[in-house]
């Protein structure tokens, strides 16, 4: 029962770390900032314990890369003369991520000991289908939606819009994506339990999960969709090109997932046809497909406006170091008007509004960034690789769409120690 209690909690928190926002009361100080201040005091516990030096080498070199982007915000203030700092204390939303993420993983070592990747990665599943049931009870219960508004605020992608779910703190496309980043988390546990011959319940667990997060995570934000094909993708890859793995796993797993799927898709079905609130919601979550079934189109309200929206500098100078804006929201000085989403140069498409803000140097420091952490997580595994590559390829595929970052997905795994030369050193 205490551990129960235990878990529960940590996995509120790292929904607090994972899906920030700020309470009415005090919405100065968002709760990724609040578990960030107590990351910070568990860090110096450590330290005074001697077991950060595996950290510490990881914070060194990510913060370099990350010191690199904030440099090139400022660079493109400098030659440009412009105002917009959106980038320029990244290095310092780096860190807050960071120890924001190892006060979680402190927590859950002080229950579990040992910390693994599976560990995590069923701590963000929990996160994931939490937030999943929190859009479905705040949508459906108009009492939850009036408690959670009364004491939750923030931007959009934290409360969401009316005419889609959203949790708390979990909206729109930033949290479709981080949404789709679980799922690819997600089919790494699924392919541990194959390796291990797990037991059937778990894999109809941990597929039944991955069906529900892509239905609701759609309906949250169609980024979700991005994750799961990756996810699918990288699945299939592993099973088809890792050896260790028996073809007896295989097939009971391929049968249960066929199962699930049936199960899943008679559960739509039925909701789709005899719950209107359902139906809309099922429509929005899935319009591309509907609308190619139905028109023949593979499109969507926001691949249209994504296709308007993917637009590029027309001088040199812009391409190489931009122009220093990547304003938005009717409270911006920047901002132009409603027919312009309410985004500078009219454009909410991550990479155009990168090389707006700071140009071909600037998106390559931020690619490049991706690449050490991705690089750092990596470190002394062997075999699992892949997760934090899908993650990567994620990223990049979100940027086409929206300008938000994944390293909150990388922070919680640079928190363990998995290199083996750190693991010598502290001994």
């Amino acid at each position: 029962m205490i551990r129960a209690i235990q878990v529960s909690i940590i996995t509120i928190l790292t929904s607090f770390f994972f899906f920030p926002f700020f309470f009415t009361i005090l919405p100065s100080v968002n709760t990724k900032m609040f578990l960030a201040a107590l990351g910070l005091i568990a860090f110096v516990i450590d330290r005074s314990n001697n077991h950060t030096q595996f950290f510490e080498n990881k914070l060194f070199w990510i913060s370099i890369g990350a010191l690199g982007v904030s440099f090139c915000s400022f660079l493109s203030m400098t030659i440009n003369n412009t105002p917009d700092n959106s980038y320029l204390s990244y290095i310092i939303s780096m860190w807050v991520w960071l120890f924001a993420a190892y006060f979680c993983v402190f927590l859950m070592r002080q229950v579990h000991g040992e910390i693994s990747l599976e560990t995590i990665g069923y701590y963000l599943v929990a996160v994931a289908l939490l937030q999943c049931t929190l859009g479905l009870l705040i949508n459906y219960f108009p009492l939850i939606n009036n408690a959670v508004n009364s004491v939750v605020t923030g931007e959009k992608y934290m409360i969401g819009i009316e005419g889609r779910l959203h949790g708390i703190g979990c909206a729109l496309d930033v949290g479709g994506g981080r949404l789709g980043a679980i799922l690819i988390i997600l089919a790494y546990l699924i392919l541990q339990s194959i390796k291990h011959q797990k037991s059937w319940w778990v894999f109809t667990g941990l597929l039944g999960a991955f069906f529900y997060i892509l239905v609701i995570g759609n309906m949250i934000g169609r980024t979700t969709t991005v994750g799961a094909a990756i996810a699918i993708a990288y699945l299939i890859f592993s099973l088809c090109s890792d050896r260790k793995i028996e073809a007896t796993s295989i097939r009971s797993f391929l049968s249960i997932a066929v199962l699930v799927i049936t199960i899943g898709v008679i559960i739509c079905v039925g909701l789709y046809n005899i719950s209107p609130e359902m139906h809309k919601l099922l429509r929005f979550g899935f319009e591309a497909f509907f609308n190619y079934f139905e028109h023949g189109t593979f499109e969507t309200h926001s691949t249209n406006m994504l296709s308007e929206g993917m637009i590029f500098p027309d001088n040199f100078k812009t391409w190489i170091i931009g122009d220093g804006y990547m304003a938005s929201g009717s409270n911006d000085p920047y901002y132009i008007g409603p027919a312009d989403y309410g985004f500078y140069m009219n454009t909410d498409a991550g990479y155009s509004r990168f090389i707006f803000y700071f140009g071909l140097i600037g998106l390559s420091s931020f690619i490049l960034f991706f690449i050490i952490v991705c690089k750092k997580c990596i470190n002394g595994l062997e075999n699992d690789q892949l997760l934090f590559i899908a993650i990567l390829i994620l990223g990049l595929c979100i940027w086409v769409k929206v300008s938000t970052d994944l390293f909150l997905v990388f922070a919680p795994f640079l928190c363990i120690n998995l290199n083996k030369e750190s693991i010598v050193n502290d001994n």
